[in-house]
């Protein structure tokens, strides 16, 4: 036999020992998984995808046991479907935040650009009624000098 079969025998050997309960080297409440059924066969990190088919069994064996116990399992395209239909809500979701608060904030912006401008016109009359204040107590000065009689 070639290394690849002993592989493929080792692989198909741990599996039924998990489907059975009946694991060596991996606890028994283990989840099924490839990772879970290379670690029982004690062979090393992705060595179970070199065979597509039997990924597929371990699939099919998951489903099998999940199944048996009542439990209703998503084939995997339904389930990135669910997940891809809550990724597009939660950015809808930011999104309709994001321009709410940019509405807002062209709001704050055209508030303080209104009250910028009155400030300014504000200034600016403060300065004409102080230069028209100092010419009148010019005035007033000059002619408080014209009604001064020398004293003889």
């Amino acid at each position: 036999m070639s290394k690849s079969e002993n592989t493929r025998l080792a692989l198909e050997a741990a599996l039924n020992r998990i489907s059975q309960g009946k694991a060596k080297r991996i606890p028994t409440a283990r989840k099924l998984s490839l990772r879970a059924v290379e670690e029982e066969a004690n062979l090393g990190n992705g060595s179970g995808y070199y065979y597509p088919d039997f990924v597929e069994k371990v699939k099919q064996t998951k489903a099998e046991i999940a199944e048996a116990k009542g439990e209703y399992v998503q084939p995997e395209i339904q389930s990135v479907r669910l997940k891809l239909n809550e990724q597009k809500r939660i950015k809808q979701n930011y999104k309709e935040k994001y321009l709410a608060v940019r509405g807002q904030l062209a709001n704050f912006a055209a508030a303080q650009h209104h009250l910028n401008d009155k400030l300014v016109q504000a200034l600016a009359k403060i300065d004409d009624l102080e230069f028209e204040n100092t010419s009148l107590r010019e005035k007033v000065t000059e002619l408080k000098r014209g009604k001064v009689v020398p004293i003889k």
